[in-house]
């Protein structure tokens, strides 16, 4: 990879001033372009390895989401038995209570019955 300046091609791994105190010495340029592949290729692979952790911690977390998901999903299936567990309940104490009703009217009406016998019985 080279830059134009001034005409001239200048590497992209030495500086314009490096180059001037180089360009006579080909196996100078040769090492310094070496010396730069190499640091290049330690970047790469510091960058592959902070993607692969990066993944590493993405499929862990995706893990830790799953299993939430799945103990959520359990809870809400056990909650929604209640929720029909309860509203059968309420629904069987609403008839109770209607029931109740019904025979306590019933029950006053014995008693309104009763004492209409009784005044009738006592009138003759």
């Amino acid at each position: 990879m080279r830059v134009e300046k001034l005409g001239h091609a200048m590497p992209l791994f030495l500086s314009g001033e490096e180059f001037h105190r180089c360009s006579h010495d080909a196996s100078l340029v040769a090492e310094k372009a070496d010396t730069f592949i190499r640091d290049l290729h330690r970047q790469l692979e510091t960058v592959k390895a902070q993607a692969d952790a990066s993944a590493i911690t993405a499929e862990q977390t995706c893990a830790l989401f799953e299993q939430k998901y799945i103990t959520l999903n359990a809870e809400f299936g056990k909650l929604e038995s209640q929720n029909a567990q309860l509203t059968s309940t309420l629904e069987r104490l609403a008839e109770l209570a209607e029931v109740q009703a019904e025979k306590h009217q019933l029950h006053l009406k014995a008693i309104a019955k009763d004492g209409e016998m009784r005044k009738r019985a006592a009138e003759y």
